[in-house]
């Protein structure tokens, strides 16, 4: 980016918010595309600056494996977006679009959504596992209301006997701990 940012680019940035101050007040719901004519040379600058940033962005970071493989590295470690961004240094946005566009990384992140709002519901008295798509389904299997059973779902080695007969757990962890 800093190899674009030249002082003509500067230039014409000073001469758009000279030309067009409404655009460039804090409270302005104005964009510069809406105000600008399409002619000016200043905003023709701009707006090559933009393309140019966007482009280089966009083959950055789509043609970066390594970069892929950390973020693929984050998720199967089931931390969120904002993690992995505050982890490798990034914008949370770019990460998302990343995720976003590589089919890869998007099969991990649903899979890993749709295993963590699963949960595996033990029965002590039968001694069977039941899995259970929702959390509001846990609840009535194990006779509890839902705000009380995410004290139990939260707590990954699942220490408590619920009525003294069932122990439950995210399904997530039940495959990575192999059993309750």
């Amino acid at each position: 980016m800093t190899n674009h940012c030249t002082p003509r680019f500067f230039k014409a940035l000073s001469n758009l918010e000279h030309n067009y101050p409404e655009v460039f007040a804090a409270y302005s719901k104005l964009q510069l595309d809406d105000v600008a004519s399409p002619l000016d040379p200043d905003f023709r600058i701009v707006k090559d600056f933009r393309d140019t940033i966007r482009e280089s962005d966009w083959s950055k970071y789509h043609s970066d494996h390594g970069l892929q493989a950390e973020i693929a590295s984050c998720l199967h470690r089931y931390m969120g977006v904002r993690e992995i961004a505050e982890y490798l240094g990034m914008d949370a946005k770019m990460i998302g679009n990343v995720i976003r566009d590589t089919p890869e990384l998007k099969k991990i992140i649903d899979k890993s959504r749709r295993d963590f709002s699963q949960i595996i519901v033990y029965d002590r008295n039968n001694g069977d596992y039941t899995l259970v798509r929702t959390m509001y389904s846990a609840a009535r299997k194990v006779g509890l209301n839902t705000a009380s059973i995410k004290f139990y779902v939260n707590d990954r080695h699942c220490k408590y006997w619920i009525h003294n007969r069932y122990k439950i757990k995210r399904k997530v962890w039940f495959d990575e701990d192999n059993g309750m």
